[in-house]
C-alpha cells in the first residue's frame, strides 16, 4: 500500500510540473524521471532550465575529454578538440512541452552571460547527419553517464535519453586563454521515441539536454616527474614507488605521451641498478565493474613493461599486475580520492 502510495504521489507532481504522463509508465521510471541521480548537482556556469531533472552525471577531479568542434562527417567528426582537466558531465530531462530551441538558447544565454563565446555552433542538418550517434549513444560505455551502481530503471532511462531525436542543436563555447581556458559544450534535442520500451514511451517529446564543461585543473601540474634517484630512495625505504607522471588515455591502456619523462626516470633506475627486479603494478579507482578494473589495470602495467622493454630494460626482469581497486591509498568517495587511486606503482621484487 505504501507503494502504491508513494507512486501516486509521484504520477501527480510530475503531472502538475511536467503535464500528463502515460498512465502505463511504470513507478519505477517515474521516480527516476521525478528525482535528481544521486549525488549529482548543477553546475555552477550552467545551472539548469527550470523543472529539469538530472538522469545521470559523472564528475572527474583530473581526466580528458574531446568534443566537436566541427559537423559529424560520416563515422567521426570533421573536426575536434581534446582538452583536459576537471570534466563535469551531466544530463537533463526537461519538462514537457518545451523545445529543443528554448532550452538550448536558454543554456547558450547563460553561458554568455559568464563571459563565454562560441567556437562552433550547429542546428538540425548542419550538424551532420550522425552528429547525435557520435555524440551521445546507448552502445558507447565512454558515452554514459550513469554508473554501474545505479539501479536499472535510471540504467535504461539514460540509454533511451537521445536514443531517437529530431530537431539536434550545439555549442562549444570557452572562455580564458591558453593554461587557464574553460570549456563548455551543450547538446540538446528532443526525444522522438526509441528501442527501450517504457522508458522511450515515457521521455518522447522531451527535451535532452547533454551539458558538458571542462575547467582547468592544478592536479595536472602536481604530478611531478620523479627522478631515477628518488625512485632509487623510496624502494629502498619501502620497497617500492607511485608514480603518477604515468598517464593513460580515458578507459584504454594506451600511455600517452607526457608519460615520456616518468618513464625514462623508470628506466635510468632499472638500468643503474642492474641487479633490481620489479613489478610494474597497475592501480584503478572502483567506478564500473570489478572484472572490467582488473583486466584494465592489467592491460596498463603490461604497457608499461613493454614501454620500459622498448627503452631497453630486459624484460626479464620486470614483471606486470594489475590489482584493480583492491588497494587503494584514498576515499573513492571523492574524485579527488579516486584520482590518486589510478596509479602505476613500481614494486621490488
Amino acid at each position: 500500500m505504501r507503494i502504491l502510495k508513494s507512486a501516486a504521489i509521484i504520477l501527480a507532481a510530475l503531472m502538475l510540473s511536467h503535464g500528463p504522463l502515460s498512465a502505463e509508465t511504470p513507478p519505477k521510471i517515474l521516480k527516476a524521471m521525478s528525482e535528481d541521480a544521486p549525488d549529482a548537482t548543477d553546475h555552477k556556469f550552467t545551472g539548469r532550465y527550470e523543472g529539469s531533472f538530472i538522469v545521470g552525471q559523472t564528475v572527474k577531479a583530473f581526466d580528458e575529454l574531446t568534443l566537436p568542434d566541427g559537423a559529424a562527417a560520416g563515422k567521426k567528426f570533421s573536426s575536434t578538440i581534446t582538452v583536459s582537466g576537471r570534466v563535469t558531465r551531466t544530463m537533463y530531462l526537461t519538462p514537457e512541452g518545451r523545445s529543443s530551441l528554448e532550452v538550448f538558447t536558454n543554456y547558450r544565454d547563460k553561458l554568455t552571460e559568464k563571459g563565454f563565446a562560441p567556437v562552433f555552433e550547429c542546428a538540425k542538418e548542419a550538424c551532420g547527419e550522425t552528429f547525435k550517434t557520435l555524440k551521445y549513444k546507448w552502445s558507447n560505455k565512454a558515452a554514459m553517464l550513469v554508473s554501474d551502481k545505479a539501479d536499472d530503471p535510471r540504467k535504461f532511462l539514460s540509454q533511451a535519453m537521445l536514443d531517437r531525436v529530431i530537431d539536434p542543436r550545439y555549442v562549444l563555447m570557452k572562455m580564458g586563454e591558453a593554461d587557464a581556458t574553460i570549456y563548455a559544450a551543450v547538446f540538446a534535442a528532443q526525444n522522438d521515441g526509441g528501442s527501450f520500451g517504457d522508458s522511450s514511451k515515457a521521455i518522447r517529446s522531451r527535451v535532452s539536454v547533454l551539458v558538458e564543461v571542462v575547467e582547468p585543473d592544478v592536479l595536472q601540474k602536481k604530478m611531478v616527474t620523479i627522478s631515477a634517484e628518488e625512485i632509487g630512495s623510496a624502494i629502498g625505504a619501502d620497497g617500492k614507488i607511485v608514480l603518477y607522471g604515468v598517464l593513460f588515455d580515458f578507459d584504454k591502456a594506451a600511455i600517452k605521451s607526457e608519460s615520456a619523462p616518468q618513464l625514462e626516470e623508470m628506466a635510468r633506475y632499472l638500468k643503474e641498478n642492474e641487479s633490481v627486479k620489479v613489478y610494474i603494478v597497475g592501480h584503478t579507482d572502483n567506478v564500473g565493474k570489478l572484472d572490467y578494473n582488473l583486466k584494465l589495470s592489467a592491460a596498463r602495467a603490461e604497457a608499461v613493461v613493454n614501454a620500459l622493454a622498448a627503452n631497453g630494460i630486459d624484460a626479464q626482469r620486470m614483471a606486470s599486475k594489475g590489482v584493480g581497486p583492491f588497494v587503494p591509498v584514498a576515499s573513492n568517495r571523492t574524485e579527488e580520492g579516486q584520482t590518486l587511486n589510478r596509479r602505476v606503482e613500481l614494486v621490488e621484487q
